[in-house]
């Protein structure tokens, strides 16, 4: 996907659910209900995949056997995107102030998604986090596994820290494109048409298509960096990673769900 593509969700998801019709925030607030399910259920099977990988190292039939669960994960998250394209070309407002999420999770929006280079954050600190496990052994005579990402070579930090110059160029267009379709909101004509106190149906409907396009570009930049970073990585490797993707995503959501059920 890239930064500027805006396909057309499927009539059905993997495990048949329904792809959301282009009507409205209420149909897509149910669709997410439905994809925190599906991300609980692939999180269920990455976790036993990275249980069941032996400890001296997959095999290339094992390889294989992950390879396809890994892209099978990214197409539920590419589902996601084409889902949330289609909700968001009847009325894009509700995406940049999501009645789905908690007020927590609000917090850290970027317009209306998770900030891209967040995906390189976490890859390092998970591989930190591996590494800083595997020393005890190392230090006994062991060798680092190359199974998880404490075992990311020279090679991939390299090629992780490229991508994260990308992105971070990219989130700066995307921020700059953002500023110009918020500065939009005080033009002349608006100006004129506030004092007049009529005829900004029109108008309004101009700006939020330039938000549209905000979202479409973050969104897909969203979608093109968890595949860069996946691509990056090994089979076993790519497996430890979105099973850390999906444990902090749905861990932050159940925590905020709590607190705003206590306030």
């Amino acid at each position: 996907m890239t930064a500027t593509s805006r396909p057309q969700p499927p009539a059905t998801h993997g495990n048949g659910t329904r792809a959301p019709p282009a009507n409205g925030a209420e149909t897509f607030a149910k669709f997410f209900e439905c994809w925190i399910l599906q991300q609980s259920r692939d999180l269920d099977a990455l976790r036993a995949a990275a249980a069941a990988a032996p400890p001296a190292g997959p095999g290339p039939d094992d390889d294989a056997d992950l390879r396809r669960l890994v892209d099978r994960v990214l197409g539920h998250y590419e589902h996601y995107y084409r889902a949330k394209s289609a909700a968001a070309s009847d009325d894009v407002l509700p995406m940049f102030a999501p009645s789905w999420i908690s007020a927590t999770e609000t917090l850290y929006l970027w317009c209306g998604g998770w900030r891209p280079t967040a995906a390189l954050h976490l890859l390092y600190s998970k591989s930190g986090a591996q590494l800083e496990a595997q020393l005890p052994a190392f230090l006994d005579g062991a060798g680092l596994r190359d199974g998880d990402l404490g075992g990311l070579d020279a090679e991939q930090l390299q090629a992780a820290d490229q991508l994260q110059r990308r992105t971070i160029r990219s989130e700066r267009e995307i921020d700059e494109a953002a500023a110009s379709a918020q500065e939009s909101l005080a033009t002349t004509k608006m100006v004129e048409l506030a004092a007049a106190g009529q005829g900004m149906e029109r108008e309004m409907e101009a700006k939020a298509e330039g938000m549209r396009r905000v979202l479409e570009m973050a969104d897909g930049l969203r979608m093109d960096t968890l595949r860069a970073v996946v691509a990056l990585l090994r089979p076993p490797q790519a497996v430890h990673f979105l099973v850390a993707a999906a444990e902090l995503h749905l861990a932050v959501h159940d925590f905020g769900r709590r607190k705003d059920a206590a306030e």
